[in-house]
């Protein structure tokens, strides 16, 4: 009976059956081990996976595409230019006024006719006196005599300068006209150029 026991259970109990796994039915440590090994691999990779399925999403900055800006110069502007207009004279408008060249300046008459129309005077055409004078002289021909005044304050004379009423004016004729203006050589700055001539016929 002994030696059977001993077949059976061998030394100490112990019984064998050539499987490698322990008699009370436990795994081999080895298999353990795998097992383990499985499970710290997949807590690793799932550990790696992790941030990338919470992190947020990476957002792509777009370069703005800017329009691009056309720069307009504003040429500079040139400085302006003041013209003085010559003042109307009230009521010139219906004032008829003969201008008569008295000197040997070429023009004077004409430019001084000239002038008077930028006041606002009406004029006829200009000619030649029939005498010299030293100054000018305004005559009151027809009209009343506020128009000779009116013609002399526009010509920056004195008031000396119009003529007695019954003073005839040294023209050839008057038809036409409210006054008669014959011109002096103080008036010569209306004169184009202010050229003299000292001999031969004045230019009206």
């Amino acid at each position: 009976m002994s030696d059977r026991h001993d077949d059976l259970g061998g030394t100490g109990g112990e019984f064998d059956d050539g499987s490698g796994r322990d008699p009370l039915g436990s795994p081999a440590p080895s298999g353990f081990l795998r097992g383990a090994g499985v499970v710290v691999v997949a807590v690793i990779i799932g550990a790696l996976l992790m941030p990338s399925g919470t992190r947020a999403p990476i957002h792509v900055i777009n370069a703005s595409q800017s329009t691009p800006t056309t720069s307009t110069t504003t040429p500079p502007t040139s400085p302006s230019t003041t013209t003085t207009l010559a003042t109307i004279v009230p009521g010139a408008s219906s004032i008829h006024v003969l201008v008569v060249n008295g000197t040997t300046i070429t023009g004077l008459a004409e430019g001084t006719a000239t002038y008077l129309r930028s006041r606002g005077f009406l004029t006829l055409p200009a000619t030649n006196a029939t005498t010299k004078v030293t100054g000018t002289q305004v005559y009151a021909v027809s009209g009343p005599s506020s128009s000779a005044t009116a013609v002399t304050n526009a010509l920056g004379l004195t008031s000396s300068t119009i003529q007695p009423t019954t003073a005839v004016a040294p023209v050839r004729s008057t038809a036409g006209a409210n006054v008669v203006v014959v011109t002096g050589a103080d008036l010569a700055r209306l004169a184009p150029g202010s050229t003299t001539t000292s001999t031969g016929s004045p230019g009206n």
